[in-house]
């Protein structure tokens, strides 16, 4: 089914697809997911923002949450994503995410915001 944003959805067909593909989301992104799983993931999240225009804080959150993945690659994707579809409410979730982190991942969010403010 295809659903074109500018039509009014049923709200609660859209809660439905909202806590499935949060539930798809969050087991897809786990840490102990393959590198594949995760990175189609994060190019899924990149598209439903980019090119369906989907803006849900959900989406942004998750991707936002990539970005402290174990593995740097991941980390690496999530960061070039964001920078693609970066806007006020993504810099407000890494502002976030910043305080609750340490370590290398706080160097790497630290210098993505800087970029991004200086846009």
């Amino acid at each position: 089914m295809l659903i074109d944003s500018k039509e009014k959805i049923d709200p609660e067909l859209r809660k439905k697809i909202s806590i499935e593909l949060c539930a798809s989301f969050t087991k897809r992104l786990n840490p102990n997911q393959n590198f594949e799983i995760k990175a189609g993931t994060i190019i899924a999240i990149k598209n439903f923002i980019k090119e369906s225009h989907i803006e849900d804080p959900i989406l942004f959150s998750f991707l936002v949450d990539a970005i402290a993945d174990p593995e740097k690659e991941i980390r690496k994707l999530a960061i070039k994503v964001i920078v693609e579809v970066a806007n006020c409410e993504i810099i407000e979730l890494l502002e976030i995410k910043l305080k609750e982190s340490d370590g290398e991942i706080k160097r790497e969010i630290s210098e993505l915001l800087k970029l991004l403010q200086g846009k």
